[in-house]
């Protein structure tokens, strides 16, 4: 697995040798974000679960953006946002309404999520619908999302180190059986 993951991740030097990317060398360039350690990937994890709740396609921009200052893995933030789709989008966001309301206290408005029966060429006519629907529940949203994100974080990168370490102990305990034993 880490083979395959190293031979088909991209790397520093596809960003440092594209000419039309040259230019993002002195950010990007860093072998840290771009290296498949413990604390760089679980820092991209909770990079990536945090920026993944922010509404529109600025997800990825901003998971690199983040990364990068803080040197996790820029790979795993950007995929890590993925998780937050139009399938799950709304969810999410009613979840982080209802604890921003068990939160404060407030009694939950039965705001319904708009109703998105568009077709694809008219996609573009959802995202003010949506945004109209994310005002409408305004600072209970807003508190329930930063507890969610609070808890997706710590979360995230603490369950990717706990599956790191997991990982790393059954190898050497598969290594350590296989050794031959010398008499």
């Amino acid at each position: 697995m880490k083979r395959y993951l190293r031979e088909n991740l991209p790397k520093a030097s596809s960003i440092t040798g594209n000419k039309y990317l040259r230019f993002l060398t002195p950010w990007l360039g860093h072998p840290r974000l771009w290296h498949m350690h413990r604390r760089s990937v679980a820092l991209g994890v909770a990079i990536g679960l945090v920026t993944g709740l922010i509404p529109g396609p600025v997800q990825m921009l901003l998971a690199v953006m983040v990364a990068i200052p803080l040197r996790a893995n820029v790979i795993v933030a950007c995929a890590t946002t993925l998780y937050t789709n139009p399938f799950t989008f709304i969810p999410l966001y009613m979840l982080a309404y209802s604890m921003g309301a068990f939160v404060t206290g407030e009694p939950m408005q039965n705001v319904m999520p708009p109703e998105l029966s568009v077709s694809w060429q008219e996609f573009w006519k959802v995202v003010p619908l949506m945004f109209d629907w994310m005002f409408s529940l305004g600072r209970t949203l807003l508190i329930g999302l930063a507890i969610q994100c609070t808890i997706f974080a710590i979360g995230g990168y603490v369950a990717t180190m706990v599956l790191w370490r997991c990982i790393v102990s059954r190898m050497w305990t598969r290594r350590r059986l296989k050794k031959p034993i010398h008499t």
